[in-house]
């Protein structure tokens, strides 16, 4: 056995002591690698990046504006119409009217010209009911001897309303698309914040995990280093000759070791910052994705008490999924009252008041052909009476004595006088609507009675069976829930004793190596055992580190199971 002085003891062990008793923050490290600088990046920055340049957000975003032209288009069916058409045509055809027969015997043309302008007003009630007003200007010319206005003005002025008494009657049965159009935008957007708590709870957790995948970098170089460290003193005591070669190969093995666990940690660092910069979507037309990137922010323990049953009545309340579940169960209710509606008889009063009115212009013609006796005919061209066989002197050829003279009886062979122009433009036969001159009313009563009604039936009992699935999923929803809380709720306690453990553990470790230390001082020890409680101190440190950001996560999942997280962070989604 090699016998050492007190003098050489003394010596090695002092410039061992410190370096095996340094704080992590003061040993030794490797050198930094040069490259680009780092993008410093706060948890909060990192928060407002995610919210402002996530691609399923931007996606979630338009929706509920898709979904609001719904119900602007559903909204729109009681919207009042206006409308208004003119129509014209000029026809001819033979006439078979015997008093447009020529005086020859020969068919004769009829010439007729049809000049139509309308205007409507409609409006649809939300109670069922529906009213339309309109006004029709017709003009009307015609070659017929027989017309009794050669040209003529019609109007009429209609207004009439239409009532559904039972099928379609209220307005909760005529508003349901409008209901569902606003159920379905409601949804949109609790889904865009829904979105919104996914990429919040997706950026604090990767940045949490590069937090702890740089921590951990951390703590393997400053074990690399007192490693590196023991080596040298090592190698100084085998030449002063008070350790055995063997105790450098053990130094150099353990120095090997815990260089492949930087490497590896290195590797974790760089996976962790390409997550983030994926949830966060930085742009690559930069050098964001060739910078590494330094969090600013640690984890540190936060108290927080766990009220189980207020967490779990503020999930219900706020959780996006729980709203969009009632959402589709209220869409579901409007759907049952729909088609139950439509189960009833079709029943609807109408009511309609109408007022007319005529004027014409006779121009040179008679209201009718004049007949004077059985021999002689009046000649409307040449306002003369032709013909006549019996020679009596009364249709001689002579001129009409009046030939203004009111439609009437003329003479003692019965002669039939014309009138010529009463009115002559639309005017004039407006003045009769004016003054309701000629008035009519009407009020109908419509039964329609569908016979076996089977695709009503089927629609309302495909509604109720509907119906009785969106209860179920609410449900489902309403027991996810609330598993998912209880299990934040249970991570966060759980969490926190890992913290004290963690954080007791290494006390412990600490105080092991301390005393291997002296162990090794004494001579007691080898190196090998040494590093084997420096390990043991760097794992217990490695776990403080995860147990530190596992609670910090915890408490996000919390948030995110109620559904409160944007609350958490101070947040607002619009």
């Amino acid at each position: 056995m090699m016998i050492l002085s007190r003098r050489t003891l003394a010596v090695t062990f002092g410039l061992l002591i410190p370096v095996l008793f340094l704080p992590a923050s003061q040993a030794e490290t490797p050198p930094a690698p040069t490259g680009p600088p780092a993008i410093t990046l706060s948890l909060a920055d990192a928060v407002k990046m995610g919210l402002e340049n996530n691609l399923d957000i931007k996606v979630a975003k338009q929706t509920p504006l898709i979904r609001e032209q719904d119900i602007i288009f559903q909204e729109a069916v009681f919207d009042p119409n206006f409308g208004a058409t003119a129509f014209k045509s000029d026809n001819s055809q033979p006439s078979q009217n015997v008093f447009d027969i020529g005086t020859s015997g020969s068919i004769v043309s009829l010439d007729s010209t049809v000049t139509d302008y309308a205007a409507g007003w409609g409006d649809r009630m939300r109670w069922g009911g529906s009213y339309t007003a309109d006004l029709r200007l017709t003009r009307f010319t015609s070659t017929s001897r027989n017309a009794v206005f050669p040209t003529s003005y019609q109007t009429s002025f209609e207004v009439a309303y239409n009532q559904a008494l039972l099928r379609n009657f209220g307005t909760k049965a005529n508003e349901t698309n409008i209901v569902i159009a606003q159920n379905n935008q409601a949804i949109s957007r609790s889904q865009f914040r829904q979105q919104v708590l996914d990429v919040l709870k997706a950026t604090e957790d990767a940045y949490w995990e590069l937090v702890f995948a740089r921590q951990d970098l951390d703590v393997k170089g400053e074990a690399l280093a007192l490693a590196q460290e023991l080596l040298k003193l090592n190698k100084i005591k085998v030449q002063v000759g008070t350790l055995p070669p063997i105790e450098i190969t053990t130094a150099e093995a353990e120095v090997a070791n815990r260089e492949q666990g930087v490497i590896v940690a290195e590797n974790a660092v760089r996976d962790a910052e390409d997550r983030l910069r994926s949830v966060l979507n930085m742009p690559k037309q930069d050098d964001s994705w060739s910078r590494p990137i330094a969090p600013l922010d640690t984890p540190t323990y936060v108290e927080r008490a766990v009220d189980l049953p207020a967490e779990l009545e503020k999930a219900i309340s706020s959780r996006p999924d729980l709203e969009q579940a009632r959402l589709s169960t209220s869409t579901a209710d409007a759907r049952v009252m729909f088609d139950r509606n439509q189960l009833k008889w079709d029943l609807n009063v109408r009511a309609a008041y109408m007022l007319r009115g005529l004027a014409g212009d006779a121009g040179s013609q008679p209201l009718f052909p004049v007949f004077c006796d059985d021999n002689g005919l009046f000649d409307p061209n040449t306002m003369t009476i032709v013909g006549g066989t019996s020679g009596n002197g009364r249709c001689d050829g002579g001129e009409l004595p009046n030939p203004t003279y009111p439609l009437g009886l003329v003479g003692e062979n019965q002669t039939f006088a014309f009138s010529q122009t009463q009115n002559d433009n639309f005017l004039d036969s407006l003045y009769q609507i004016r003054d309701t001159d000629f008035e009519s009313w009407s009020l109908s009563l419509a039964l329609g009675i569908p016979i076996g009604n089977r695709s009503a039936e089927a629609s309302y009992m495909g509604s109720r069976l509907a119906k009785e699935q969106s209860n179920i999923i609410y449900e489902r929803a309403k027991l996810n829930a609330e598993v998912q809380v209880r299990t934040a709720a249970r991570a966060i306690l759980t969490n926190k004793k890992r913290i004290d453990a963690a954080e007791k553990n290494v006390e412990l470790q600490r105080k092991k190596v301390e005393a291997e230390q002296k162990k090794f001082e004494n001579g007691m020890s080898t190196s090998f055992q040494v590093l084997e409680f420096q390990e043991d101190l760097t794992t217990a440190l490695g776990t403080k580190n995860r147990s530190l950001v596992d609670y910090r996560k915890s408490l996000t999942a919390l948030e995110q199971a109620k559904g409160t997280l944007d609350q958490y962070l101070k947040v607002t989604v619009q």
